[in-house]
């Protein structure tokens, strides 16, 4: 995504990697202007909550996080990525209200 950038370690555990989210707001793959303050620390936030709610395993991996990206940061295991992309909107709309 164009909110979050990923980060692999240079040294030590090559199977991790911070997912460090931004304020950073786009759309149809472009970034527009300005961010929105705050927005990594709530995304990061609501993304582990989801993932403690859900109960299943998942990528998630503890360790020590640089001070520069706390609270908007997860470190994880890293994976092979899947090219799939969900939209998940509060609202129904067009053909999808339709059917």
């Amino acid at each position: 995504g164009k909110v979050r950038d990923l980060y692999l370690p240079t040294e030590g555990r090559e199977d991790r990697m911070l997912v460090v989210a931004r304020g950073r707001v786009c759309a149809f793959d472009h970034v527009l202007s300005p961010g929105i303050p705050g927005k990594g620390e709530l995304l990061t936030r609501l993304s582990l909550w989801w993932f403690d709610r859900l109960g299943v395993p998942n990528h998630l991996r503890s360790g020590e996080i640089p001070e520069a990206v706390r609270g908007r940061t997860m470190l994880t295991r890293r994976l092979e990525m899947l090219p799939v992309e969900c939209v998940v909107r509060g609202y129904l709309t067009g053909s999808g209200w339709a059917e």
